[in-house]
């Protein structure tokens, strides 16, 4: 395998495995919010208006961030009727099809993620809500987060091209 190609799965692994064991650590902070409001609502009868939507950022910020660990691990969901009989090599002929239509699916996301996060900048975009927080901290992890899962999709991509060309990668498949 080329060491271009070594490097590059080398260092978005790297990148996805740090960014995901960090994203891990953002649902500490869910559980945080979330008891903190159930504690002021139930015993102080203090709701908070921004309670809920911060949680709901925070966990839209866990899934983006966490999807390329995701990804490394093989964690995401798959329909698994005949999969799991293959040989690896037939398994990678599958992923290489499946990951290519994720790419542009991919590609369109970053595409239409890019463009609101820039609106998002360009006309300080708030939410909607009573609350009113700025989006622009959300839209840019959503568009990290996009693109990481581009870039490790891409990486994946290789190292089942590899596999099929018969090149030996289990040093550059390591679990977590």
């Amino acid at each position: 395998m080329n060491r271009a190609v070594e490097k590059y799965i080398r260092t978005v692994d790297g990148i996805s495995r740090t960014v995901g064991k960090l994203a891990m650590v953002i649902v500490l902070f869910l559980i945080g919010i979330l008891l903190y409001e159930s504690v002021s609502r139930t015993f102080f009868n203090k709701p908070n208006i921004w309670s809920i939507e911060l949680s709901q950022f925070v966990m839209a910020a866990y899934y983006m961030l966490g999807g390329a660990y995701t990804l490394i691990l093989d964690g995401h969901v798959r329909m698994d009727l005949l999969y799991h009989r293959w040989s690896p090599k037939k398994k990678a002929i599958m992923d290489i099809i499946t990951f290519v239509v994720v790419l542009v699916y991919l590609g369109v996301l970053l595409h239409g993620s890019c463009k609101g996060t820039l609106y998002a900048i360009e006309y300080h975009q708030v939410s909607y809500s009573a609350w009113k927080p700025s989006l622009i901290p959300i839209k840019v992890i959503m568009t990290f987060g996009i693109s990481l899962l581009f870039l490790q999709t891409t990486s994946e991509l290789l190292k089942d091209i590899a596999l099929v060309r018969g090149k030996d990668i289990s040093h550059l498949r390591s679990e977590g």
